[in-house]
């Protein structure tokens, strides 16, 4: 690394940007602009020292969680158009979709699923669990009456959830819950109604199931959905951009799903004498 050819010198953060350290910094700037080094202290008082070595540049792979590739965002085409407007009534047409989910939602937890989601009876079974998490998985079902969960003893990634689903005590709580229930939510809207164009913007062009497909981005009410449709109109992908900051993703192979009956509500309590 070239010496700097300054001495270091205070400096504060640029104006309405967060500053990551706690109190001034102290940066180490040649005659370039470049910075070289940066000294200072995180929050609680811990000192920290940044060297910035220029001539060592690795290849830097993109991250799903993160988003993926980077792309150039811009107003959809008329096919486009077309296809995210017909996608509601295609996913209905084809019926339902095995899925398989991926959801970094916390440092060190990223749950992961599989099941089934099912637009003509508006419904969603699920095995959700964590490899690291040691309380095994959850199987989660999703109709017009809402979310239901209950524990599964056994693996947390051991593969769908059990048919037809147990006569277990379902516990309803309410929708959103969780990033998982949101993403469930989202793919379960988009059988419903189509997405406005005007809030809608293509990301790029991407690969998923050995197709060339559009990655379009919806701003909604819940957040930014991120679809996933090929040249045929089929929904590949479907991204929700979670509270931490990555996506969680649900990987969707159309086809036949298993019946996904609502689940009963529990009865009522016996009246008292």
């Amino acid at each position: 690394m070239a010496r700097p050819r300054r001495q270091p010198a205070a400096a504060a953060a640029p104006s309405g940007v967060t500053r990551p350290l706690d109190g001034p910094a102290r940066w180490w700037i040649d005659r370039d602009a470049r910075l070289h080094r940066l000294e200072g202290r995180l929050p609680g008082g811990v000192p920290v020292i940044l060297e910035l070595q220029r001539t060592n540049r690795p290849t830097l792979w993109p991250v799903p969680a993160l988003g993926g590739r980077p792309g150039l965002p811009r107003a959809l085409t008329g096919p486009e158009e077309d296809r995210l407007a017909r996608l509601p009534a295609r996913l209905r047409a084809d019926g339902g979709a095995a899925v398989t989910l991926t959801a970094p939602v916390a440092p060190g937890a990223t749950p992961h699923g599989t099941g089934w989601v099912s637009w003509t009876a508006r419904a969603a079974y699920l095995a959700v669990g964590d490899p690291a998490a040691p309380d095994g998985r959850t199987l989660r079902r999703y109709d017009p009456g809402g979310l239901w969960v209950t524990p599964s003893p056994g693996d947390p990634v051991a593969g769908p959830p059990p048919l037809p689903p147990p006569r277990a005590a379902w516990q309803w709580r309410p929708p959103a819950t969780d990033d998982v229930d949101a993403l469930l939510a989202a793919a379960l809207r988009a059988g419903e109604a189509a997405a406005s164009p005007a809030s809608a913007s293509r990301v790029r062009g991407d690969r998923a199931a050995g197709r060339t497909v559009d990655v379009v981005e919806v701003n909604t009410r819940q957040g930014r959905v991120r679809y996933w449709i090929d040249r045929d109109g089929v929904l590949r992908r479907l991204e929700l951009r979670t509270r931490l900051g990555t996506y969680a993703q649900l990987d969707l192979d159309p086809g036949r799903t298993p019946a996904l009956p609502p689940v009963a509500p529990p009865a009522p309590p016996p009246p008292t004498r």
